[in-house]
């Protein structure tokens, strides 16, 4: 049998072997659990003492004689269950940990149009009211279907989590984003980056394409640099 998930629980190895054997022995002596593990004396002994510490095996005396007893299998969803209670008493700390830790950068890459509706969604995902989401517009041609219908609801997701979303596309796609009054936009007579999005500290970037693919990186400095970039030319377009 695989004892990994016992070995998981807190066992070592050779403690999870002799948990198993004296479950199946029953009520036993250690001279039997020797023999069924094939473990030296000592290992055992060591072992049958760590796992009574720890609660797997309870013991009686007859005479002078001990006699081992594993505890009731179900009584293992017990040991999950106060494992899983102390971490969650812990868990604020370690949180705190992790908020004043210095910030981690990463990225995550996003394959097929269903990877960049999951990457544009999960940039959303935590933003609070009142947060900016900026946007290079999409070069993607508007008679796509599956990406205009995704963009329809983008715009309600968006408007529902009172994001003060704007966006810059060059002046030729003007009458294509007419229409979706819940954006504020402007326009460039000059070229400019696209399909770009920039929310919080996030930033995607992807391209449709025949194999589309987008990429999430997760960086203040990288999000502030093109936050800045799309502010100055807001402020030159019309």
């Amino acid at each position: 049998m695989d004892t990994s998930i016992l070995e998981e629980l807190g066992m070592t190895k050779s403690e999870a072997s002799i948990y198993l054997a004296i479950l199946r022995l029953g009520e036993t002596k250690v001279g039997s659990a020797i023999e069924k593990t094939n473990l030296a004396s000592s290992a055992v002994h060591n072992s049958i003492n760590s796992l009574i510490e720890k609660g797997f095996l309870s013991f009686i005396k007859k005479g002078k004689i001990k006699y081992y007893k594993a505890i009731n299998p179900k009584q293992l969803l017990s040991f999950l269950e106060e494992k899983k209670k102390k971490l969650n008493s812990i868990l604020p700390e370690l949180e705190s940990f992790q908020a004043s830790s210095k910030e981690q950068q990463e990225a995550e890459v996003f394959e097929g149009t269903k990877g960049i509706i999951a990457l544009l969604n999960q940039i959303i995902e935590d933003a609070k009211k009142r947060d900016e989401y900026l946007f290079f517009s999409i070069n993607v041609k508007e008679e796509n279907k599956e990406i205009q219908d995704f963009f329809s609801l983008y715009d309600i997701k968006r408007k529902d989590k009172e994001l003060l979303v704007k966006g810059l596309a060059p002046k030729e796609l003007k009458l294509f984003f007419a229409k979706r009054k819940t954006l504020k936009m402007r326009y460039t007579n000059f070229p400019i980056p696209a399909n770009i999005s920039i929310c919080n500290n996030q930033t995607a970037i992807f391209s449709w394409g025949e194999k589309p693919v987008g990429y999430l990186i997760k960086s203040e400095q990288i999000s502030q640099i093109l936050k800045d970039y799309f502010n100055k030319i807001w402020f030159i377009s019309s």
